[in-house]
């Protein structure tokens, strides 16, 4: 009779559990001999997502640091899927918590804690702070740096994976570059010129292919990656709305200097700092030389989303 003792799961804990860290659960929680502890602040509203390898405790980010890096401590993993209404100190605050629970870890001989902060975006070690536009982005480029000098020592391996915006964040009336008016009649705005373009990526996608890092098929300790569901130009994009509408889209271009107009008259609104900061750089990147071209994934394109999308409106 062997005496081999069964291995311990791996213990991951998944701050958040809005669309992104939902999407991931599925995922997840499907890895072999995998538990997973959603830390969320009410846990009572989220029994519904619990099942045999999915659990749940009450988490409160705002707590003492040293209070959370014990508790991060006790996890293999810790995969931040709190989303984009953080505050600037949130984001340096979770780091440090995890480079302290890493130190724990180490003093108790145990292997290092895998940090996945909260980088689902754009790429910020190229749009910085945006000239000090968006301090919410430089906050994110100031984590990737304390992460690459200090996590060796922390005990902490880190992983980032850029996947642009989600896809259907792209046709939120809000964002205002794809709008739908009465009688069928279409509007894509440009943001920059028609030439510019950004990344999108399905949130689904993005779960599937974070299973697959965690699995261990691509290499991703102490790395930023890259995800694409889709990489377009504003002009593809009236181009494709047009063919599957069959309708003339009406295109409004939105340059760099209307779009700092715009800003100018209500400098408060963040949805404008949004549009001029993916007027930048760091928004768009080839879908060849990402994770899932790499492991032959199939991913959701804009064709197929736009599409079923459209369907669904007429």
């Amino acid at each position: 009779m062997s005496s081999a003792k069964t291995p311990l799961p791996t213990k991951i804990l998944l701050l958040g559990a809005g669309e992104l860290g939902t999407a991931f659960l599925p995922h997840l929680s499907a890895l072999p001999n995998t538990h997973i502890t959603i830390g969320v602040r009410s846990p009572q509203n989220y029994t519904h997502l619990t099942t045999s390898n999915i659990t749940l405790t009450p988490l409160d980010l705002t707590s003492s640091s040293t209070h959370l890096a014990e508790l991060f401590s006790h996890y293999d993993i810790l995969i931040s899927a709190t989303g984009f209404g953080q505050d600037t100190t949130s984001i340096p605050k979770l780091a440090t918590e995890a480079l302290e629970a890493g130190k724990l870890r180490k003093a108790r001989g145990e292997s290092k804690l895998w940090f996945f902060p909260w980088q689902w975006g754009v790429d910020y070690d190229v749009t910085g702070d945006v000239d000090g536009l968006m301090p919410l982005f430089g906050a994110q480029k100031s984590v990737r740096n304390r992460l690459r000098a200090e996590a060796e020592d922390s005990h902490v391996q880190w992983t980032i994976v850029s996947t642009g915006i989600f896809m259907s964040f792209l046709f939120e009336e809000f964002w205002g570059i794809v709008e739908r008016k009465g009688k069928g009649e279409v509007t894509v705005r440009s943001l920059r010129d028609w030439e510019h373009g950004v990344t999108v990526t399905d949130v689904q996608d993005i779960g599937r292919v974070l299973a697959r890092i965690v699995a261990g098929d691509v290499d991703a300790e102490n790395r930023v990656l890259y995800l694409a569901g889709d990489s377009i130009r504003y002009g593809e994009l009236a181009d494709l709305i047009g063919r599957v509408t069959g309708k003339e889209v009406v295109r409004e271009a939105w340059s760099v200097d209307h779009l700092k107009e715009e800003l100018r008259k209500d400098p408060e609104n963040g949805i404008k700092k949004y549009r001029l900061a993916f007027a930048g750089e760091g928004v768009v990147w080839s879908s060849k030389g990402t994770v899932n071209y790499e492991l032959g994934i199939d991913m959701l394109d804009l064709g197929t989303y736009v599409k079923r999308l459209f369907s669904e409106l007429k």
